[in-house]
C-alpha cells in the first residue's frame, strides 16, 4: 500500500498505523503513551499529525494508513498543535528536573526541549498528588505523572497482573493500586523503564548517578534459563543498575527484578580471600598455601575417593576446566549438582524454542511453574493467552498463574490418563494446529525420569497427537543446558559414599543443605552401623551463604562441613560462556576484575593450577577446547535445533504417584547473590506478606 508522509512516497502493509509508517522513512514522530509492545491509548496527543482532507489533527498511533494517504509532519497546524500539548502537560507538572533521577533520560524532559513553547501561561497553584506505596522496588512521585497508563497497560497485558488502574476523572485523575500495596509481579522494574516522567523510578537506584556519568557494558541474565539480554550501568567501580537490552528472540524488552536488582548482593557476604576451617573460626590463607595445601590433597588420595561436583550457575568455561581436571586424576565421581536422570542424547532433546511458544495454540504444563523458573517464558504464555485465547493446562507444579489455566492434577497418573485420552481437554490437543508440552527440571530429579520421558514417546510415537519438537523441557538453571552439551552427568547419592575429597565449584544452596543433612543422616546411622561421611571438603564460589555476612567476625553460623573456602568471580569479573534452556550460546562480559578489594580468581585458573597433568594454561586454551566439545560455542546467540528423538524407548515402564512439586517456592532468593542481596530479601518478605493465588480453575 503506497502512502505519502511529507511527499516521500513509501510502501507499507495494510493496517500500519500512521506512526509505524513515518518510522519506516526515518521520520521520528514524539509519543508519550505509545509503545510498540503495549495496546494503543491515545492518550496524550503528542503523536498529532496533518492528514490531507482531514478536518483537523490526527492521534498517529491510533489513525491506520489508506491507500495514497497524504502525511505531513511538519507543518505549523502540527507544530502548534504538539506545542500546545506540552503546555497542557507541563501545567501541573513539577519543576523537580534538577533532583529527578529520570533527569537526562526524560522523554518529557526532551521533548519540551524540541517542540515545545519557551514560556508558560499558567499562574495559578499546581496540584498535587499524594505517592503511592508499591513495595521495596518503585519509587513513586505521582505528581509528576501525565497519565499516559504505560504502566496499568503493561501491568495487564505483559505482566498479567492487573494491579495498576485508575481513579477519579479529568485532573484529578491518579494512577494507583486503589488499595495499599506491592505490585505483585516478578516484572514490576519494566515499569520504570515504561515511565517517560520521572513518576516512577528506582529506589535502589535514587540519586547515585546521572546518566552522563554512566559506563555500560553488555551482558545476560545468569539467574535462570532464559538468558535474557542485559546492560550493567556502572559508575567507578561500582554497579548501579541494571537495564533489559532488547532482544526479540529471547526477552523482548524485558528483564526480571531479580537481575534488575540483585547487583548489591555483589557485594555482600562475598568471599575475600582463602579461608582454613579451624575448630569453629576460619583461618585466613594466602593463595600459594591453599592451593599447595588442596593439590597434595587431589594428587595424593586415591582417583575413586574423590568427588567433584560443580554448579548448573557455573559458565561453560569452569565447568571444562573441572571436566579436565578430572579426567587428568582419573576421578570418575564428577557431576552436576542436580540429580538429572537423562538417558538420551541431549543435542537432540531436551531445549524449549522460545519463539513456539508465540505460535503454540493450546499448551500443557508438566511439573513447572513458568511463573518463578522462567518469568520471561510466562509472559509470553500470557499474552498468547491473551491474544490468541490459547488454552493452557497444568499438571503439578503451578502455584500463581497470571492467565486462566485449567488444572488437570498433581501426579503422573493423571499425566497418563491425559495421553491415555481419558481427560476432555484431549480433544483441544488433537484439534490443536501448534500443541506444545513443556515439562519442568523438578521431573528430572525423579527416580522414574526416564520412565516419564520413554512413556510420553512411547504412546506419542504410537498416536501422533503431538509433534516430536513440541515436546519440551525447561531449564530453570542459567548454564544447565551447557553442562549436558560437555556431557556432565546428573548428581546421584553414590558419588558421596566412601569420600575422602569432595570439590565443590558453586553448588547451589539447596545442594549445600542437602549435604548437611546427608551427614546428619550418617552420623545417626552410625551409631548402628560402620557408616561414615567426613571427607576433606573444599568449597570454591563467589558467595559462601551459610557464614556470617562479609565473614567480619569469622564464625560459623551454622554447623557446616565445608574445609577450605576458595573465593571465585561473579558473572561480572569474568567473561563465561552460557548456554541457555533453548541451546543458545551467549557470553557474559568482563566489567571490572573484581568488586571492591577481593583476592579471588577465576575459577578455571584455579582449577589448572591443582594438577600438572592439565594443559588448559589461558583462557584461549580454555575456549578452544570448549569450541571442540560444543561446536557452536562460537557462534553468539545462536540456537542448536533441536527435536526430541529417543535412542531408544522401553516397554514395561513403571511411573509413580509421588506427586509433582515445584522446583522454586521464592523467586527471589535461587541465586547465592541473590539471597545475598538486601534488596531482594525485602522483595521476599513483601511477596510472603501480600502473597494470594487466582485465575486457577479446576477440571
Amino acid at each position: 500500500m503506497k502512502v505519502y508522509i511529507n511527499n516521500i512516497e513509501v510502501e507499507v502493509a495494510p493496517n500500519t498505523t500512521v506512526l509505524e509508517a513515518c518510522s519506516v522513512v526515518g521520520i521520528d514522530v514524539p509519543r508519550f503513551c505509545y509503545h510498540q509492545e503495549l495496546s494503543v491509548a491515545g492518550n496524550c496527543r503528542m503523536c498529532l499529525v496533518e492528514i490531507e482532507k482531514a478536518p483537523k489533527p490526527v492521534a498517529a498511533c491510533a489513525m491506520p494508513v489508506s491507500p495514497n494517504m497524504k502525511v505531513f509532519t511538519d507543518t505549523p497546524l502540527v507544530k502548534k498543535a504538539r506545542e500546545g500539548v506540552l503546555e497542557f502537560l507541563l501545567l501541573n507538572h513539577p519543576l523537580d528536573c534538577p533532583i529527578c533521577d529520570q533527569g537526562g533520560e526524560c522523554d518529557l524532559q526532551e521533548q519540551v526541549m524540541v517542540y515545545g513553547s519557551d514560556r508558560s501561561r499558567f499562574y495559578e497553584v499546581k496540584r498535587s498528588v499524594e505517592d503511592k506505596n508499591c513495595g521495596p522496588l518503585i519509587k513513586t512521585i505521582m505528581t509528576r505523572c501525565i497519565h499516559c497508563t504505560r504502566c496499568v497497560r503493561f501491568a495487564a497485558e505483559v505482566a498479567g497482573v492487573p494491579d495498576l488502574g485508575t481513579t477519579n476523572r479529568g485532573q484529578d485523575t491518579e494512577i494507583g493500586t486503589f488499595i495499599e500495596k506491592t505490585i505483585q509481579t516478578e516484572l514490576s522494574g519494566n515499569l520504570v523503564d515504561l515511565c517517560p516522567v520521572g513518576a516512577l523510578t528506582s529506589k535502589p537506584y535514587a540519586f547515585n548517578a546521572r546518566p552522563w556519568e554512566i559506563r555500560s557494558v553488555e551482558s545476560i541474565d545468569v539467574f535462570d534459563g532464559v538468558g535474557s539480554n542485559i546492560r550493567v550501568d556502572f559508575k567507578e567501580a561500582e554497579i548501579i543498575r541494571v537495564l533489559p537490552r532488547a532482544n526479540q528472540e529471547i526477552n523482548k524488552e524485558w528483564i526480571t527484578d531479580k537481575v534488575r536488582f540483585s547487583y548489591d548482593g555483589l557485594k555482600q557476604q562475598r568471599l575475600t580471600q582463602p579461608l582454613q576451617k579451624l575448630a569453629t573460626t576460619w583461618e585466613p590463607l594466602i593463595w600459594a598455601d591453599a592451593i599447595q595445601q588442596l593439590s597434595k590433597k587431589l594428587n595424593t588420595s586415591n582417583p575413586n575417593k574423590i568427588g567433584i561436583v560443580v554448579g548448573n550457575s557455573v559458565d561453560s568455561e569452569t565447568a571444562l576446566s573441572a571436566k579436565h581436571l578430572a579426567s587428568a586424576l582419573n576421578i570418575s565421581k564428577f557431576s552436576t549438582d542436580r540429580m538429572l536422570n537423562v538417558d538420551a542424547d541431549f543435542s537432540n532433546a531436551y531445549s524449549l524454542a522460545v519463539n513456539k511458544i508465540n505460535e503454540t495454540d493450546c499448551c500443557l504444563l508438566v511439573g513447572t511453574d513458568p511463573r518463578l523458573e522462567a518469568s520471561l517464558l510466562n509472559l509470553r504464555l500470557q499474552q498468547n493467552n491473551r491474544r490468541k485465547n490459547a488454552k493452557i493446562f497444568s499438571i503439578g507444579g503451578l502455584s500463581q498463574a497470571t492467565f486462566p489455566i485449567t488444572y488437570l492434577g498433581s501426579t503422573l497418573k493423571d499425566f497418563v490418563n491425559f495421553l491415555e485420552g481419558k481427560h476432555p481437554v484431549c480433544v483441544d490437543f488433537k484439534k490443536a494446529k501448534s500443541p506444545l508440552i513443556i515439562y519442568g527440571t523438578s521431573l528430572l530429579d525423579r527416580v522414574d525420569t526416564s520412565q516419564f520421558q520413554s512413556t510420553l514417546l512411547q504412546f506419542n510415537d504410537s498416536v501422533k497427537m503431538i509433534p516430536q519438537n513440541s515436546i519440551n523441557l525447561l531449564h530453570s538453571d542459567a548454564n544447565q543446558v551447557g553442562h549436558l552439551n560437555l556431557g556432565i552427568p546428573g548428581f546421584s547419592p553414590e558419588l558421596l559414599k566412601d569420600l575422602d575429597v569432595l570439590y565443590l565449584i558453586q553448588p547451589s544452596t539447596a545442594f549445600l543443605n542437602y549435604l548437611n543433612d546427608y551427614k546428619l543422616q550418617i552420623s545417626e546411622a552410625s551409631l548402628t552401623s560402620n557408616a561414615e561421611f567426613n571427607p576433606f571438603v573444599v568449597y570454591q564460589g563467589h558467595h559462601f551463604p551459610f557464614m556470617n555476612s562479609h565473614l567480619k567476625n569469622c564464625e560459623f553460623e551454622r554447623n557446616i562441613i565445608v574445609d577450605l573456602l576458595l573465593p571465585g568471580k561473579t558473572f561480572v569479573e569474568k567473561e563465561g560462556t552460557f548456554f541457555n534452556t533453548e541451546n543458545r550460546c551467549q557470553k557474559t562480559s568482563q566489567i571490572f576484575k573484581s568488586v571492591s578489594n577481593i583476592q579471588n580468581r577465576e575459577d578455571w585458573q584455579i582449577l589448572q593450577c591443582l594438577s600438572e597433568k592439565t594443559k588448559l594454561r589461558s583462557s584461549a586454551a580454555v575456549s578452544h577446547m570448549l569450541s571442540d566439545y560444543v561446536p557452536n560455542s562460537a557462534n553468539v546467540n545462536q540456537v542448536v535445533n533441536c527435536s526430541l528423538e529417543p535412542i531408544t524407548v522401553f516397554k514395561g515402564l513403571k511411573l509413580y504417584s509421588t506427586p509433582l512439586k515445584p522446583l522454586i517456592n521464592d523467586f527471589y532468593l535461587t541465586h547465592p547473590i541473590s539471597q545475598a542481596s538486601t534488596i531482594m530479601g525485602k522483595c521476599s518478605s513483601a511477596k510472603r506478606k501480600w502473597s494470594h493465588n487466582y485465575l486457577v480453575s479446576s477440571n
